[in-house]
C-alpha cells in the first residue's frame, strides 16, 4: 500500500508541531471579541444623567428665580392710593389681594398706555397678590395709581418666558436624567451577565 506523501493534510503530524492546529493542520477560528454595546451604554447614560441634571437645575433656578424676582419689585400701597415712578415703555400691573374686596382703580400720569392682556399672580410677604388692571408707561414719569380699595400693589408682570424658562428646565433635569439612569442601568446588567456567563 503507498504511503501517504508528507505534505498530505490527513498524515501524521510531526513532533513539535506548534499549538492551536488540529489534526487536519487548520487554526481555529479565534475567540469572538466582547461587544463594546454595555460600555457604550454605560459611558452614554452617565454623560445624559450628568448633563440633564447640571442645564436641568440651571435653567429651573434661573427661570423661576427670575419670575419670582417680580414679587421683590412690587411697591404696596395700604391705602389703596399711591405714586410709582416708571420709565419710558414699561409695561406695570396693579394687583388687588387675595381676601380683600376687589379694587376698582384709576391710572393717572404723563402718557398712560394700554398693558398687557397678561394675568399675573404673586406671593410677596405672606401676601397672595392677583393683578387687576395694567398700563404702560409710554412716557417716563410719575403715575399716579387710585383705587378705591386698598391695599394694592404695584409692580412688572410675571415674566412668562422665566417661568417656562423654570419648567423647562425642571422636565428636563427629571425626563434627561430618567432617561441617562436608564442607559447606564441597562449597561451595567449587561456587564454583570456577561461576567457570570464567562
Amino acid at each position: 500500500m503507498a504511503q501517504m506523501p508528507p505534505s498530505s493534510p490527513l498524515a501524521p503530524q510531526p513532533a513539535g508541531q506548534p499549538s492551536g492546529w488540529n489534526q487536519a493542520g487548520v487554526t481555529p477560528l479565534p475567540p469572538k471579541k466582547p461587544s463594546k454595546a454595555p460600555k457604550i451604554l454605560i459611558i452614554l447614560g452617565s454623560a445624559i444623567l450628568a448633563l440633564s441634571l447640571i442645564v436641568g437645575i440651571v435653567l429651573a433656578v434661573i427661570g423661576l428665580g427670575g419670575a419670582f424676582s417680580t414679587a421683590d419689585e412690587l411697591e404696596v400701597f395700604d391705602s389703596g392710593s399711591g405714586t410709582i415712578t416708571a420709565e419710558a415703555g414699561e409695561s406695570l400691573q396693579v394687583y388687588g389681594a387675595e381676601g380683600a374686596s376687589y379694587p376698582l382703580c384709576e391710572i393717572d400720569g404723563p402718557s398712560v398706555g394700554p398693558g398687557t392682556i397678561q394675568t399675573s399672580t404673586i406671593t410677596s410677604g405672606g401676601t397672595d397678590w392677583y393683578s387687576v388692571e395694567s398700563f404702560t408707561a409710554e412716557e417716563a414719569g410719575d403715575y399716579t395709581i387710585t383705587c378705591d380699595e386698598g391695599p394694592v400693589a404695584v409692580g412688572p408682570p410675571v415674566s412668562m418666558g422665566a417661568i417656562f424658562a423654570g419648567v423647562g428646565g425642571i422636565f428636563l433635569a427629571i425626563g434627561g436624567g430618567a432617561l441617562g439612569l436608564l442607559l447606564l442601568a441597562i449597561g451595567v446588567v449587561l456587564v454583570i451577565i456577561r461576567k457570570r456567563s464567562a
